[in-house]
């Protein structure tokens, strides 16, 4: 079979896979996006498919430094809390105050009584944040990245245990991927999905002391699949504890974590999915037992007002933005678009944050054509969206924020951009093209495809997220 979402959903039924537990952990559950990848991956030859190794830990100038963060006690300021938010450490640069700011939850979270645990993102901090309430769980990180080097080292018996049980319960669902699949990938996974259970076991009895002191009423994750989320969510249904997750961009219909069966019911889930938009609702497909919420965005909501104010929109402003993946197709359409277009338009081109160091490589073509080539962070993609007409992009959230913005859109067949773009194509009747001379025609006769930008985003996202908060501190 191809590995498409819908085989994989299909395997994952017939196999009963989502109800296999070890330790009293779906075990299966937890490792079922990397899963998905790897088949992927084997079945494509394609290098692009990434797989995220649990195993693959921090150095030791890394773990030193998160040791000594992991001293560090927690504050006690921070006791008996109404909202306690599980933060992913991604934090982008304000350019106006220099301050790292957590886009998903620092707006609302100065609005309650709350606590932020912030995980090692690329094993640091962004600093400063302008939060007070924010706590650093380098202790987590360490301890398990110390037990999985140890416990491979010296092949301890718990690791035997676990990986036994794990050869048990999923040897014979990995023996069915290879017939099915036909790709093999046994042993590989069984050894990352033990790396998970000792992430996970030492993750929640740790995140388990963070409870006993934050005494949340409600707890709200920014991505449900890292391991704090995992663990917060087990201990959340353990304890009674509401526990909501707050989407941390727009999901795709091939996205494997927001695509289940609907009677997947799994202790490892939120009780609640906080989306940004109506138009997720079609696309989203969790477990029938989470409720989903049209919330809104307000970071999205207050940045666009900010940057539409600093940067009037120009008829002659093309944004084109580039994916990691297709990066290479898109940057030839670009190009082709500047030798086309270049006199007459300003042609912005902003490269992915992992094309920066290597795009003069790999895209030698880019060279003394006539683009603005974007290749830092320095200002937020926002202000470009602000400024453009036209947005040109393959698969990628910034399209809908490019709509948000107002852009005239045309999206570019690479990848799996018709199947994950399908809403716009088929409902909104965005062009579809693969050419630079296709994308200049649809400009120059005035035909990129026109949406509504005030249907991307749930107006008044900030009052509904607090009235979603307030009601379940009510229920308390």
């Amino acid at each position: 079979m191809e590995p498409t979402i819908d085989n994989f959903l299909k395997f994952e039924r017939e196999h009963n896979c989502n109800s296999i537990e070890l330790e009293g952990l779906h075990i299966w559950a937890l490792y079922r996006y990397e899963i998905h990848n790897a088949i992927k991956k084997k079945a494509a030859g394609n290098k692009n498919i990434s797989t995220e190794n649990s195993g693959d830990g921090s150095s030791k100038t890394e773990l030193i430094k998160m040791a000594f963060n992991a001293l560090k006690p927690y504050p006690s300021r921070l006791k008996n809390v109404d909202v306690l938010f599980v933060g992913n450490g991604r934090r982008t640069k304000n350019a106006d105050t220099g301050i790292y700011e957590d886009i998903y939850c620092d707006e609302v979270a100065k609005r309650y009584k709350s606590v932020i645990l912030e995980h090692p993102e690329n094993h640091g901090h962004c600093l400063p944040n302008g939060m007070d309430n924010v706590c650093f769980t380098d202790r987590v990180a360490f301890q398990t990245n110390l037990a999985v080097k140890l416990s491979k080292k010296f092949n301890t018996k718990k690791r035997q245990k676990r990986t036994a049980g794990v050869t048990e319960k999923l040897g014979p669902v990995f023996d069915a991927i290879h017939s099915e699949f036909g790709v093999d990938i046994k042993d590989q996974m069984i050894e990352e999905i033990v790396d998970r259970i000792y992430y996970i076991d030492i993750t929640k009895r740790y995140c388990g002391k963070i409870l006993d002191k934050a005494n949340p009423k409600l707890i709200i994750e920014i991505c449900y699949y890292t391991m704090e989320s995992y663990a917060m969510s087990l201990l959340g249904h353990e304890r009674g504890i509401r526990v909501a997750e707050y989407a941390h961009g727009f999901a795709f219909p091939t996205h494997t974590p927001m695509q289940y069966n609907p009677e997947d019911h799994l202790k490892e889930l939120p009780d609640d999915e906080l989306i940004y938009s109506h138009t997720q609702e079609p696309i989203v497909h969790l477990p029938d037992n989470i409720n989903m919420i049209t919330v809104g965005f307000p970071f999205f909501e207050r940045q666009r007002a900010h940057y539409q104010e600093r940067n009037p929109k120009d008829d002659k402003t093309i944004c084109i933005i580039s994916t990691l993946f297709e990066g290479k197709d898109i940057s030839r359409v670009a190009a082709d678009l500047a030798d086309r277009l270049g006199d007459e338009y300003r042609i912005i081109y902003k490269l992915h944050p992992g094309e920066y160091k290597t795009y003069k490589e790999n895209y030698p073509w880019l060279a003394g054509k006539k683009l603005e080539i974007i290749d830092n962070n320095e200002n937020h993609i926002f202000k470009y969206l602000a400024m453009s007409k036209y947005v040109v992009s393959a698969r990628t959230a910034s399209v809908w924020e490019g709509i948000g913005f107002g852009c005239q859109t045309i999206l570019l067949n690479f990848g799996d951009t018709a199947i994950n773009m399908e809403y716009f194509i088929k409902e909104k009747g965005v062009p579809l093209v693969e050419r630079a001379d296709q994308v200049a025609d649809l400009i120059l006769t005035d035909q990129a495809g026109k949406v509504d930008p005030d249907g991307m985003f749930e107006p008044g996202s900030l009052e509904k997220i607090c009235r979603y908060i307030d009601s379940c501190l009510l229920k308390e």
